[in-house]
């Protein structure tokens, strides 16, 4: 039995409540920073879901008095606003793991279950359920096999009979994402730059799997390098948002930034807000995986672009 602290002052904190206590969890609610203190100090809890705004202290000054006097504690933060607005205090103080009012159910206690046990992180079975025909791969070596595992994913998703809303910026996504799992992540930086083809050597590769089921699929991007990091990540996104926010300013002043745009980050900004669930599985040294889910039929009301889902295993 895992014991829960929801640190929230509006009455969503019982609808966490009874997520958690319908999946089997412990759950302790309060209104504020101080009183979660408190509980902390008299209780033993093994995950703490906080609002980002609480009365007095926010979450953010909550947030660093766990990571200094409970850093054992992992920690899911929830907000009903989008986290952009205030990416700047996720970079420093760096919080992994946002997710925004109204929340998905599974996609909570799915996420709580993982960070407190740190088990079945990995593979794409463990965040989708997948029909019996099971989960497919392709395997990548070379650079100049990319464009030709995307179409081949493309065309398998085409042929379940999925329409995908957008399959040019899918496309972008797919290819961003795996350009830098086999270049960044092998230490051809500078490759990617001069844009050079790659042949990686004989141990190693970057797997690309993917799945349906009856309510949409899933796509996952795995190397075994695990060089991704969460502050590169949230150095990443925060850049992107920067850059977002620039674009617009200009758009209203007319100001000349062609210079200062990069498309550095543009895939993970593009997962945010394009996929219905996604999560960045990291076990340093050893193996990234980029998780994709994609909803059918998206439930009304839910931003998936104003969440953050990083996992990493210490082990």
């Amino acid at each position: 039995m895992y014991n829960i602290l929801i640190v929230d002052f509006s009455p969503y904190r019982e609808t966490i409540a009874r997520i958690f206590t319908e999946a089997g969890y412990t759950a302790v609610s309060c209104e504020s920073a101080f009183d979660a203190m408190a509980r902390l100090e008299s209780g033993d809890f093994d995950l703490i879901v906080s609002e980002v705004e609480l009365p007095g202290d926010n979450a953010f000054d909550l947030y660093n008095y766990i990571a200094n006097y409970y850093p054992f504690i992992p920690t899911i933060m929830i907000t009903g606003k989008d986290i952009d607005t205030f990416f700047e205090h996720i970079f420093r103080e760096g919080i992994g793991n946002v997710l925004h009012k109204p929340l998905r159910e599974k996609e909570l206690v799915g996420l709580a279950r993982k960070l407190i046990t740190r088990k079945k992180i990995f593979g794409l079975d463990n965040y989708m359920d997948t029909p019996a025909e099971g989960i497919r791969k392709i395997r990548i070596t070379a650079s100049d096999q990319i464009r030709p595992a995307i179409a081949t994913l493309l065309g398998q998703i085409e042929e379940w009979g999925i329409k995908v809303k957008n399959k040019s910026v899918l496309n972008l996504i797919l290819n961003e994402l795996i350009i830098n799992s086999v270049y960044h992540s092998h230490g051809y930086t500078r490759e990617k730059e001069e844009r050079m083809p790659v042949k990686l050597k004989k141990s190693e590769c970057v797997d690309l799997f993917f799945a349906r089921n009856e309510l949409g699929y899933g796509i996952s991007i795995t190397d075994y390098k695990g060089s991704l990091t969460k502050h590169k990540i949230l150095d990443s996104i925060r850049r992107a948002v920067e850059e977002s926010q620039m674009i617009l300013r200009a758009y209203e002043t007319g100001e000349e930034i062609s210079d200062r745009v990069s498309e550095t980050g543009r895939g993970i900004d593009l997962v945010r807000k394009l996929t219905s669930e996604y999560y960045f599985v990291i076990r340093n040294n050893v193996r990234t995986e980029i998780i994709l889910l994609f909803d059918l039929d998206p439930p009304d009301g839910i931003e998936s672009h104003s969440s953050l889902k990083i996992i990493e295993d210490p082990n």
